[in-house]
């Protein structure tokens, strides 16, 4: 079977732990049971996501699954052939199977709540509406860095043609 696991952060059983998170993460606290991996699984394969098995109860432990790249995935039982993220029970094994019509690309995020406030607005998290505001107004005064392009749009020349650019670095081009 084509099955490749790459472990980023925390422990699975059989696999060699990974370096660690750097000290300040929030991955270096044990008590946070932070897990990150990827799985690719060719056509047809499956792979069995086991539960946790640390020394802490999974209550408040949050596990989800991201569907990123390939066809179909079946997830728990259910079919996907659109991309999405699933949430999971951390406290049992899951069961994910790549559909016939090719591999798939699935992120394991798994963590406990960091216990502290959380706002949300566009790209921006923090911990607070007056973080939000300050966050805007950096972006705004510096671009995060000194933005090196002529304009901050998420766009390309209207005369380039559509493109898709690779993971191997190789480009596609197509008439507009």
């Amino acid at each position: 079977e084509q099955v490749d696991i790459t472990l980023i952060g925390g422990e699975l059983p059989g696999m060699a732990v990974p370096p660690p998170p750097p000290t300040h993460s929030y991955a270096s606290d044990p008590a946070g049971d932070v897990l990150v991996a990827t799985v690719k699984l060719g056509p047809d394969c499956r792979w069995t996501l086991p539960r946790y098995g640390g020394p802490r109860k999974s209550v408040g432990l949050n596990r989800n699954v991201y569907f990123f790249a390939g066809h179909s995935a079946i997830i728990d039982g259910v079919a996907f052939t659109t991309h999405r993220r699933v949430k999971v029970r951390p406290d049992v094994d899951l069961e994910i199977v790549a559909g016939g019509r090719g591999p798939i690309d699935i992120l394991v995020l798994q963590g406990r709540d960091l216990g502290e406030p959380m706002v949300q607005h566009g790209p921006f998290v923090m911990n607070s509406k007056a973080d939000i505001m300050q966050a805007f107004l950096d972006y705004q005064n510096t671009d995060f860095g000194e933005w090196r392009w002529g304009t901050s749009a998420v766009v390309h020349a209207r005369e380039r043609p559509r493109f898709m650019r690779y993971s191997d670095g190789s480009m596609e081009e197509r008439p507009l």
